[in-house]
């Protein structure tokens, strides 16, 4: 005698089942492009009214300002020619409000004119650092496979050398300049965003607003730029904040070594590194660019971590 037995019916959904789609994503996912963005700039203004994000943003923007505008705003001499009678000049000398240096020149001028030089340092090696680490990160992310061993180990590798080491040795090869500092500095930071990036990536790469153009055979350029690297660009731009910070130190450290921007051309490093000498009988020549080096990369560690945290809040 021969028994039907009813079979139990496998687990997940039903055949005809819709998958769900969760709120977040599907409200991102119909959003205009456009709304997206304005969403990103409103997050960001909100954080920025934060004072504890305000007042050091304010204070970095105060020295930009200072540092571009205000060695014309305020008639200031050439950084770089002076006159060895008025060599030594006191702070609140005639014409010189900070005084003058052993070679005449002005002490103001050249602060500004260094930081000038110190901060297009910083930013030209964090801009390289960012694209090129964003871009090997989110598509070792996205593509996986060989492609990604290949790049992950490219940045371990990178991650395996000191960063001031691994500037000075670049730096020394390559030479003193303005162009060889920003690229010796920014090897330094490529494979640090990378992993950021990468890791990033990873999390959002199955989210539906990824998904969902892959799904609709949307090419690989347009899913990367348009999903993808949108939503992991908020903590690099926090990380870049830091990372500008870094890189005027280590333009200090190059200069002061007299592997950075060579004199007579100012910095705040090669500043520190000429005032050196004069430490016990005039210490405003190592103070004063010290601590505008001080002040900028606090107001900027100050900023980023406060867009992290409050960015993080929001997301």
């Amino acid at each position: 005698m021969t028994v039907d037995v009813p079979q139990r019916p496998a687990p997940g959904p039903a055949p005809d089942a819709a998958v769900a789609v969760p709120a977040v994503d599907e409200a991102w996912i119909a959003a205009p492009r456009r709304d997206r963005h304005l969403a990103r700039l409103a997050r960001l203004g909100r954080a920025l009214r934060a004072p504890a994000v305000g007042i050091p943003a304010a204070v970095f923007l105060l020295v930009v300002l200072a540092c571009f505008a205000g060695p014309a705003l305020l008639g200031l001499p050439s950084p770089v020619t002076g006159d060895l009678a008025d060599a030594m000049a006191p702070m609140g000398s005639s014409g010189h409000l900070l005084g003058t240096n052993e070679l005449g020149n002005d002490v103001l001028s050249r602060l500004l004119h260094g930081g000038r030089v110190s901060i297009v340092v910083g930013l030209g090696a964090t801009a390289i650092s960012l694209v090129a680490g964003a871009l090997l990160g989110v598509t070792a992310g996205f593509f996986g496979g060989f492609y990604e061993t290949f790049v992950m180990r490219l940045f371990d590798t990178l991650l395996a050398f000191p960063g001031l080491i691994l500037a000075l040795v670049i730096a020394d090869y390559l030479g003193p300049s303005l162009t060889n500092t920003t690229l010796a500095i920014s090897l330094f930071g490529v494979s640090r965003f990378g992993r950021l990036a990468w890791s990033q990536t990873l999390t959002v790469r199955h989210r539906d607003f990824v998904t969902a153009p892959r799904s609709d055979g949307a090419a690989a350029h347009r899913v990367i730029f348009g999903h993808i690297l949108p939503n992991v660009l908020p903590p690099l731009l926090g990380f870049a904040l830091f990372t500008i910070g870094t890189a005027m130190m280590i333009e200090a450290g190059l200069s002061y070594l007299g592997l950075g921007v060579p004199e007579p051309e100012p910095t705040w490093g090669n500043l520190i590194a000429s005032g050196d000498a004069y430490l016990s009988s005039d210490p405003r020549l190592v103070v004063l660019p010290s601590m505008a080096l001080f002040v900028t990369v606090l107001s900027l560690n100050l900023v980023a971590d406060g867009l992290r945290g409050r960015l993080t809040e929001e997301r």
